[in-house]
């Protein structure tokens, strides 16, 4: 499947020319959260967000934990839009009738986690915090990821640890979107960290470094389903109560990945695809509009 989605973007470094950039700084974020509030901000009601599934950034551009599918799911419609095209039908969009690019979106039927082994003897998990639905988005579509600094130099570390087990040890990626009540899916980091590189779309400016990623599993999972697991090496809290880059110890972390797998979802992030492209072709719009100021670490 990553060579699928290689196909509708050849490099994940060169897709938007240069989509990423050296390292001139670390973020802001909190500790070993990436889903943590600029200072500025951080005193923001977290309540609020929550019912309004919408908040703003300090660029100006809405965040979102959720995509328009969670309020289609909610009343039992399926909502309308226009035409889009599965990434098995080719790496060039076809078109419509007006001439307008029909959008790309990944064949849901290749993200239930069939790839994934049915008897792992050896492998590490983690929780994944988004700031937004947009980064995830992001993720899948280039097949990337990046935390805050203490987060990439976390998951490097276990990505080097495992890579020295002689039977094999998959580094996983369980996502959750902050506020959002839901975990969105299950991801494979496949390489080390670049502390170098940096992409540029992320719906924030403050992310530096970047890693690859796989992903095996794109479904919504409400919390409910994963609240009854929980993780000794966080006080026995819920793993639906964890930070960002928590880590999930094996037992516990092959029955929430056998979960996710049995899981049944009618929706996901992918049905949301032309929703999240659009406004990534806003955001890159704005961003190229402003004016660029010197970053200082925080």
């Amino acid at each position: 499947m990553q060579g699928l989605m290689n196909r509708m973007h050849p490099s994940m470094y060169s897709q938007y020319g240069n989509a990423f950039r050296s390292n001139s700084r670390y973020g802001s974020a909190g500790h070993g959260s990436r889903s943590h509030n600029l200072k500025a901000s951080s005193n923001v009601n977290r309540a609020s967000r929550g019912v309004d599934n919408v908040k703003r950034n300090m660029d100006g551009i809405d965040e979102l934990n959720k995509g328009p599918r969670s309020k289609s799911s909610d009343n039992g419609s399926d909502k309308s839009v226009t035409p889009v095209t599965s990434l098995l039908e080719g790496p060039n969009p076809p078109k419509t009738s007006d001439d307008k690019e029909v959008p790309v979106v990944p064949n849901k039927d290749q993200y239930n986690g069939q790839d994934l082994s049915d008897g792992y003897s050896d492998a590490k998990f983690f929780v994944i915090k988004s700031y937004s639905e947009d980064d995830v988005h992001k993720s899948i579509k280039y097949s990337v990821w990046a935390s805050t600094p203490n987060g990439n130099k976390k998951l490097n570390a276990a990505y080097e640890e495992a890579k020295e087990r002689p039977d094999g040890c998959p580094v996983f990626l369980l996502f959750s979107v902050n506020t959002s009540g839901q975990f969105v899916g299950l991801a494979e980091m496949v390489g080390p960290v670049d502390f170098e590189k940096t992409a540029e779309y992320w719906q924030q400016d403050r992310w530096t470094g970047c890693f690859p990623v796989k992903w095996h599993i794109i479904k919504d999972i409400p919390n409910v389903v994963l609240r009854h697991i929980t993780i000794e090496n966080n006080e026995n809290k819920p793993v639906t109560n964890s930070r960002d880059t928590q880590e999930v110890k094996f037992e516990k972390g092959i029955q929430i990945l056998n979960i996710l797998k049995g899981h049944t979802s009618k929706a996901c992030i992918l049905d949301d695809f032309e929703f999240y492209e659009a406004r990534e072709k806003v955001m890159r719009e704005r961003k190229s509009k402003e004016p660029h100021f010197p970053k200082h670490v925080i």
